[in-house]
C-alpha cells in the first residue's frame, strides 16, 4: 500500500435482496500526487442487514475521512438502522450525500476526468477487480453499472476533499 493516503469511501445501494441490482461499497485512497487507489471493494445482492454490516467492517477497517453516498431512498429507508449499527460497532464516518443529479454517465464524469489524468490503480490480485474491470470498461452499455455509480461518487466526494501528505521528515535529536 502506498504511503501517505488519504482514504475515502462511497456506496452505491440496492434496495432489493436479490434483485437486479447490487449494493457496491468500495474504499479509495490518494496518495500525495493525487493518484487514486482502490484499496477494497465489496458487491453483493443482499438484505440490507447484510450489507450494513460490511459497511461497518470497511469504515473499521479502513478509517476513512469521508463517505459518500447518494441523497434519497438511503436517509429515509434504511438510514436510522445504518447510523444505530454504526454507533454499536463504533463505525464512525462523516457520510457526505450527493443529489442525483444528471444521467450516469454525467455522473461519473469526475471520476472519469481524474482517471484520464492520474489513472486508476487496483490491487493486483484481488478476487473483484475483473468483474470491475469489465463493468468500468463495458460503461454505459453494459448490463450492470453499480461499480460505476460508486466509483463516481468518489469522484464527487474528491472534488470536495483533498490529496495526501506525505508523512513529515524524521527529526533527529541528540
Amino acid at each position: 500500500r502506498p504511503k501517505g493516503l488519504n482514504v475515502y469511501g462511497s456506496s452505491d445501494y440496492a434496495v432489493t435482496d436479490g434483485g437486479g441490482d447490487y449494493t457496491v461499497h468500495i474504499v479509495v485512497g490518494v496518495d500525495p500526487d493525487d493518484n487514486p487507489y482502490v484499496l477494497d471493494l465489496w458487491r453483493g445482492q443482499t438484505a440490507s442487514d447484510e450489507w450494513i454490516s460490511v459497511w461497518c467492517d470497511l469504515v473499521k477497517k479502513w478509517k476513512p475521512l469521508g463517505w459518500a453516498e447518494e441523497q434519497g431512498q438511503i436517509k429515509s429507508g434504511v438510514g436510522p438502522f445504518r447510523d444505530k449499527m454504526a454507533r454499536e460497532r463504533r463505525a464512525f464516518v462523516a457520510c457526505q450525500p450527493f443529489p442525483t443529479r444528471g444521467d450516469k454517465a454525467i455522473r461519473a464524469q469526475s471520476i472519469r476526468g481524474r482517471m484520464a489524468m492520474c489513472g486508476l490503480y487496483l490491487p493486483v490480485g484481488a478476487a473483484w477487480v475483473p468483474e470491475f474491470r469489465s463493468e468500468l470498461l463495458s460503461f454505459p452499455a453494459g448490463k450492470h453499472d453499480d461499480q460505476v455509480d460508486a466509483l463516481g461518487l468518489i469522484g464527487q466526494l474528491l472534488d470536495i476533499m483533498m490529496k495526501g501528505k506525505l508523512p513529515p521528515a524524521p527529526v533527529e535529536f541528540r
